[in-house]
């Protein structure tokens, strides 16, 4: 990584110097404040800048408020013998300030402080990309997120199906190397407190050897506890006591295990009336909701319809190709009321390219999930009805010809993908392990609907 160094010749810069050398550090030293804007002519200030502030006591001020306006994301690291001769002119144009003495102790780890901030700062920009809008809410929902990335407290991110609420995760953990992802819906009810915490050999039939759970894992990153309102209600209680004491117990042991890990939640459900009907445990609730975020649904923000357009057809067109969008086929777009949000309309794009060669998207290229390519209705109503005596079934007979209903849905849904369950369960808004365990509920063989 490459650091500026503003300093005339002392014996404190050639510490500095001889410090990073050992590292292999790449220093490019400036022995005037003249060179900052020459230097910003022929390519932009480094990441990591070093200033002897002792070198330019009358220009201190300036420079670094050029530096502060001109290049944003450069991480200022200064430093003097006596701080206390530049008084309070120096607040807020510097990440770092310390003394010389304290500089020389502790200069290789306040520069890998910086190293660190100034990666997580190129992960987070990766990942914003990816939030596609230009909104009131995207715009307040990009302010949230940088705020919640710089804290280490746990997150609540609340949205429907599809509003892109591990994108939001992955953003506020990008200062962690590590992140681990758990979808609470996937796991069967009398595994949660194994997979998450771990076990030991013997703990239960089948436990041949230790294992560490997910919470172990992730110990010095992230977790995304993704539909965490499916989580069982004993589970919970286990997740509280990790929230309170950041310590976890595995099955079957006797010690519990410190660990430190940003815990990030998401469901799509109202986790208040869930409380209220006893689905979720309200002081869970109020851990978990320490910072919340909030995700409006696509229906709500229609403005951000044609720049997400934009994006996925970058994304999934063919290369060499130049798609655009036409204006009535926007239209169509922003009328449509989006139940499965942002998934749904990236599923269309993606569609729509395959199915249609014309280099300018017009309204009938679009086809929406209840619609095939001949614009003929394919929802659950028009597939199967229920029988014309269904106001004298018994209740179980009801639900017997409801789940009837929904096999020949889901039977249509797949076959029309060739069989393939990742696909149907994407453009349902679904996660494959969520839909197999929904066929095998159903007692459908998904061997039998390719």
């Amino acid at each position: 990584m490459l650091i500026d160094f503003f300093t005339q010749e002392t014996q404190t810069s050639s510490f500095i110097q001889d410090v990073l050398s050992s590292v292999n550090y790449d220093v490019s030293v400036h022995s005037t404040t003249s060179q900052i804007t020459s230097t910003r002519n022929q390519r932009p200030l480094a990441s990591i800048l070093l200033w002897d502030l002792d070198s330019f006591p009358n220009e201190n001020e300036k420079s670094l408020s050029y530096i502060r306006a001109n290049s944003p994301d450069t991480m200022i690291f200064a430093y003097a013998e006596d701080l206390s001769n530049y008084g309070s002119s120096l607040n807020g144009l510097t990440d770092i300030c310390m003394n010389v003495t304290s500089l020389r102790v502790h200069l290789m780890s306040k520069l890998s402080d910086l190293k660190r901030i100034v990666r997580a700062r190129e992960t987070f920009r990766d990942r914003m990309s990816h939030l596609v809008g230009n909104s009131v809410p995207m715009e307040n929902l990009r302010k949230s997120i940088l705020k919640a990335m710089i804290h280490t407290s746990p997150v609540l991110i609340q949205g429907e199906t599809g509003v892109g609420k591990e994108l939001i995760a992955r953003a506020v953990a990008c200062m962690y190397d590590k992140f681990i992802t758990v979808n609470c819906s996937a796991i069967p009810e009398n595994l949660f407190e194994s997979e998450l915490f771990g076990h030991v050999r013997g703990a239960f039939t089948g436990a041949q050897t230790d294992r560490i759970g997910l919470f172990e894992e992730a110990d010095g990153g992230a977790i995304f506890l993704d539909e965490i309102g499916d989580m069982p209600l004993h589970t919970q209680v286990k997740l509280l006591r990790v929230l309170q004491n950041r310590e976890i117990r595995p099955v079957g042991a006797n010690k519990t295990k410190h660990i430190n890990v940003r815990i990030i939640a998401a469901t799509n459900r109202n986790l208040k009336q869930e409380v209220a009907e006893k689905n979720f445990r309200e002081d869970l609730y109020y851990r978990l909701n320490v910072i919340p975020l909030s995700v409006s649904p696509l229906r709500k923000r229609p403005e951000d319809i044609a720049d997400l357009v934009n994006y996925f057809i970058g994304q999934y067109q063919n290369p060499g190709d130049t798609r655009i969008l036409s204006a009535e086929a926007l239209q169509k777009l922003q009328q449509h009321n989006w139940p499965g949000n942002i998934r749904e309309l990236e599923n269309l794009i993606q569609r729509t390219l395959c199915f249609t060669s014309n280099p300018v998207i017009q309204p009938e290229d679009l086809f929406f999930d209840t619609e095939n390519s001949s614009g003929i209705s394919m929802t659950a109503d028009s597939i199967t009805a229920l029988p014309a005596n269904s106001i004298a079934m018994t209740y179980d007979e009801f639900r017997e010809a409801q789940l009837e209903q929904e096999r020949v849905f889901l039977k249509k849904r797949i076959v029309q993908n060739g069989g393939s369950v990742s696909t149907t369960a994407k453009q349902l808004g679904l996660i494959r392990t969520a839909l197999y365990n929904r066929l095998r509920r159903l007692e459908m063989d998904v061997k039998d609907l390719s």
